[in-house]
Order: C-alpha cells, then structure tokens, then sequence
C-alpha cells in the first residue's frame, strides 16, 4: 500500500471510528486519541477480545474491533443476561463499513486480540483511550479492488410461504447497556498555575456564551444539544437539537 494510499486509509478509519463510538458499548467514555499503523498499536493484554469481518462492495477489504477486559466484563454481565461480543460489536463493524459506501459485511467472528490484528498487517488502527488508559481498537484494511460483479437477481418465494425466522436484531441486544450520559456547559483552557490558584469562590469562565444549548454527549460522542432546566429541584435538559453525524459537532 502506497504512502499517499495509507495515508487515506487512516484519514477514513479517523471519521468511521468516530461514528462509530456512539454504538460501541465500552466500560467508560471514550475518544479516538490517535489513529496508526498496526504495527504500532497497543496491547490490551490478554483478557481482551476481538471480533473481525470481511466486507465487499464498494469497497473489499475486513474490520476488526478489540476491546479490553473491562469492556468484555461489561457485555458478560448486561442486565440482560451475558452478550455475545460477536453480536454487541457488530453495530460498531457497520458503522465503520458503512463509510466506505455499499458494502455488505459478512458474519463476524471472534478471536485472539494479537491475531486478529494480524490479519490487517497492512492497514491502520484507531485507538481509543479514556483517562490514558485504551479502552478498545478499530482496525480497518482494504485487500482488493471494488467488486463490480452484478448483484444476482432476488428469489421470491410463492405467495403463501411464510417467511423464515431471522436472527435477532443486533441492536436489541445492546437496549439495556449502561452508557454514560453527559452534559457539557463549555469548556476552557488553563495552565497549571492558574489550576493552583483556584479557590472557593474564583469564576471559571467558559467558552460559551450564556443561554447558549448545553451539548450532550454519549460515551463521549455528541449526539444533541438542549437548554438547561430544573425539574422537582433537580436539573435536568431539555433536548433542542439531535446532531447527526453528518452535521458533525
């Protein structure tokens, strides 16, 4: 894969896996803190897990998603009942498929963290971190041209024939998933002095004016904006705007 070709790759992986995070199920909020090489990646250890696919269509290549113990013990233990990581990962597979245009992704499959990531020698991995510590890896390859092979022509059953059971819908599985929900104010910058000197009573100022919408962010993804309100004397927000991600922060 040339330069300029990786270079790509990785640009692209950045915003899949950004999209991505919303439906990931990690153990605590996290950011894609860098995108590299696989070779670079870091290692989540041995308790973690992965969950890779191939993809073909507009583009061919294969995703791979690992998360770390704590991420893995979140899904074992959902108010559910235990998910299966191929299930609760797939949501994060399509979204990052997705930005690659029409393709259609086949059944995932789990294995070893170190193997799995084997198996994209070639392409690039988004790091996701929270507190300094990586929650989970996004890996992304492509492997060949397009596949310009017309679609076969659709089989219909005959009128009558009931319609064979699919299995569950993936995203059924993750309803009771704990995630984290935050509301920001704004934000600001401050040096370490300035940190120090803070005392009871000092004013903060932020990056927003006031009356301007609250953001609120899922797993550290923006997902609306709202208006802060008070509800049986506790606050509460009001949801104004739904950002998609196409709309961006």
């Amino acid at each position: 894969m040339s330069t300029a070709t990786h270079a790509d790759l990785m640009s692209t992986l950045r915003e899949a896996a950004q999209a991505a995070l919303a439906v990931l199920p990690l153990s605590a909020p996290g950011t894609i803190s860098t995108v590299l090489a696989v070779a670079q990646a870091p290692d989540l250890g041995d308790e973690g897990i992965a969950v890779s696919a191939n993809f073909a269509g507009a583009a061919n290549g294969r995703v791979t998603v690992v998360v770390g113990e704590e991420t893995l013990n979140t899904l074992l233990m959902s108010p559910e009942g235990a998910l299966d990581p191929v299930d609760a990962l797939r949501p994060a597979l399509e979204t990052v498929v997705h930005a690659l245009g029409q393709c259609t992704l086949e059944a995932g499959v789990e294995g070893d963290p170190a193997q799995a990531l084997s198996q994209i020698a070639d392409g690039a991995v988004a790091v996701i971190d929270a507190g300094g510590e990586t929650l989970a890896l996004i890996g992304l390859t492509l492997t060949a041209q397009p596949d310009t092979t017309p679609a076969p022509m659709p089989s219909f059953a005959p009128a009558g024939t009931p319609a064979p059971a699919g299995p569950r819908r993936t995203m059924d599985l993750l309803r009771d998933v704990q995630m984290d929900v935050t509301v920001e104010l704004g934000r600001t910058s401050m040096t370490v002095q300035d940190l120090l000197a803070l005392t009871p009573g000092s004013v903060v100022e932020l990056d927003r004016a006031a009356g301007s919408p609250a953001d609120v962010l899922v797993n550290g993804q923006l997902i609306a904006r709202g208006e802060v309100v008070v509800v049986d004397e506790d606050y509460a927000i009001r949801i104004t705007e739904i950002v998609t991600p196409e709309a961006g922060a």
